[in-house]
């Protein structure tokens, strides 16, 4: 179905953002392709339906030269290609007509016309949703959109860069579950994500690494090669990770990719030695006193004219100074437009939002100054010609001048990691994604808010560049900086922070410890959501009757630490045989 031959492919003439690419898709085939940020894997999906063309070598689909401007409107009807981002991909103004709009330019009748959008619309999720304005739709109900509009077009190829970027737990599984259904009904797939276990459903692995093929094969051969990820910034879903780990130490012990697979290798294990009892550990981690309330959400309820729905209902959120509180949800749970009344971007229809004591709500106040946002894909909040005239443009505009903003703005350069004599006098654009990503982020501390709150702050990136940010947000937490942030991974949501709080079609549902949240498993399921992977383990284990403790919040390696003990097995790498947790590090 696809060939690429040698391609060869540069945007400045100079560098090759393609590097001797050369891979052939089979008609039918499931191929995901990993890659850190800036191996290229977008550049590759662009050249697949002819959105770009190589600067050498050579590119078909179905035996059509994409280089060929009369194969271009032939091999856009056989690929449908979904972008990272979907407001790149939207074109309308109703839902409807948004996914009307592919079918219809391909001269699809209008009876069978609306039979596609309504088949489309079903398969993601957003049937009833038909006349709903496009611009009200949250990020993850864009995306889902933005799959419907390709699906419409029937291709006989999907390409999805990324297209899980934005999605809850459910909405992440309803999509791979269409997946898997497009593909058993002899579409192609091709697949570039950042999620380990998507990837592991694939029956083959490509990983691109700046820009040409690093390694090819099933995805068993790609994963035990964790090392070699390690050094491409990638990882290893974590039931295959427990499971190289593990295998150090128990003879026989073979890793595998899901979780249900790893847990009835687990129980093959039982037999041979009987299973001994971890020793109990703290169920709670430690942490840092809290202050005063310092954001308070009272009694809010919020909605969007257009559409008349309530988008939040008496909801009551506070925050306390020098605390980190994740706030998590569905798509179009109503966590964004939370985030949005934080910050005095709107005003409540009732309720008062309260910042440091003092309404912060509505477009007269000056309360808003004491909350910095970064939104989803902060790099697009960047502007200015040099780094340090971008990070300086908030506090400038609220007076700051003179040898306080140089400094504010050096800290702030620092505070993310960078070296402001290094990037200051630097275009932004010239930068690497996660270097824009950090100056987003600078832009925001420089301003020196009370309150630091992140919208999806990780969405996007590779397991590498997503582990610094977890860090950084952990260093500013250190700070006693108090934090407030949306996500979507119950992963990062229980190693960073203090608090959760779930919403669930725009109220408050659960709000407690990580601990105490993720014990609430079926809860969470029924809200679209989920608990860690490790969490889900150990839960799973403990109903096969293994002694793990009920009331403890599995990280991966507390996991590990304890079927070890459970196998009766030593720690060895303790010793100095390497842990796969030291080299991911």
């Amino acid at each position: 179905m696809i060939a690429c031959t040698d391609v060869h492919f540069s945007y400045d003439g100079e560098h090759d953002a393609l590097d001797g690419v050369s891979l052939s898709i089979a008609d039918g085939e499931f191929v995901s392709v990993l890659g850190g940020n800036g191996s290229s894997k977008s550049t590759l999906a662009r050249h697949l339906d002819a959105l770009l063309v190589p600067s050498s070598g050579t590119v078909t689909v179905d035996g059509l030269d994409t280089a060929e401007r009369r194969n271009v409107y032939d091999i856009r009807s056989r690929v449908g290609l979904v972008f990272q981002n979907p407001d790149d991909q939207i074109v309308a103004g109703t839902v409807e007509d948004d996914v009307a709009f592919g079918p219809e330019n391909l001269g699809v009748p209008t009876d069978e016309l609306r039979a596609r959008v309504n088949e489309a619309l079903s398969l993601v999720g957003l049937s009833g949703f038909e006349r709903r304005e496009t611009s009200s739709l949250s990020g993850g109900q864009k995306q889902r959109l933005a799959l419907a509009g390709v699906l419409a077009m029937r291709p006989r190829t999907l390409v999805l860069d990324e297209a899980t970027a934005m999605l809850d737990p459910r909405g992440r599984a309803a999509l791979m579950r269409v997946c898997r259904e497009l593909h058993e009904q002899g579409m192609t797939i091709v697949m570039i994500t950042h999620f380990m276990e998507e990837a592991a459903e694939a029956g083959r692995i490509v990983v691109l690494d700046h820009g040409h093929v690093a390694l090819d094969g099933a995805p068993e051969a790609v994963f035990s090669q964790a090392d070699v990820l390690a050094r491409l910034g990638l990882d290893v879903p974590l039931p295959y990770h427990v499971g190289l780990t593990l295998r150090r130490e128990v003879p026989g012990l073979a890793p595998r990719l899901t979780i249900d697979a790893m847990l009835d290798e687990l129980e093959s294990q039982r037999g041979r030695s009987p299973l001994g009892t971890p020793t109990a550990a703290p169920s709670q981690r430690a942490t840092s006193p809290m202050g005063q309330p310092v954001l308070e959400v009272e009694k809010v309820s919020f909605g969007y004219e257009r559409h008349g729905d309530l988008a939040l209902r008496d909801v009551s959120v506070s925050v306390r100074e020098g605390e980190l509180v994740g706030l998590l949800g569905h798509t179009g749970s109503g966590k964004s437009t939370l985030v949005q009344l934080m910050a005095g971007l709107e005003r409540p229809a009732s309720g008062r939002v309260l910042i440091g004591g003092a309404a912060g709500a509505g477009r007269h106040s000056r309360a808003w100054n004491r909350v910095g946002v970064v939104f989803q894909y902060p790099e697009r909040q960047l502007f200015a010609r040099t780094v340090r005239e971008d990070v300086a443009f908030g506090p400038r505009n609220l007076g700051v001048t003179g040898d306080e903003l140089a400094a504010r703005v050096d800290g702030a350069i620092r505070g993310v990691g960078l070296d402001p004599d290094a990037v200051g006098d630097v275009s932004p654009f010239a930068l690497s994604g996660g270097q824009q990503r950090r100056i987003a982020f600078a832009g925001v501390l420089a301003m020196e808010p009370d309150v630091l709150v992140f919208d999806e702050p990780v969405a996007g990136l590779d397991p590498r560049s997503r582990r610094e940010f977890i860090r950084l947000l952990r260093k500013l937490h250190a700070q006693g900086r108090t934090i407030v942030m949306t996500s979507h991974n119950m992963d990062d949501a229980a190693e960073l922070c203090d608090r959760l709080v779930a919403l669930d079609h725009g109220s408050v549902l659960l709000d407690g410890t990580p601990t105490e949240v993720f014990s609430q498993a079926d809860e969470l399921r029924r809200m679209g959501l989920g608990i860690p992977d490790a969490q889900e383990m150990a839960r799973r284990l403990i109903g096969r009757g293994w002694p793990l403790e009920r009331g403890r919040l599995y990280t991966p390696d507390a996991l590990i630490d304890d079927l070890r003990a459970c196998l009766g097995v030593g720690i060895q790498h303790a010793a100095g045989t390497p842990h796969v947790e030291e080299v991911r590090r």
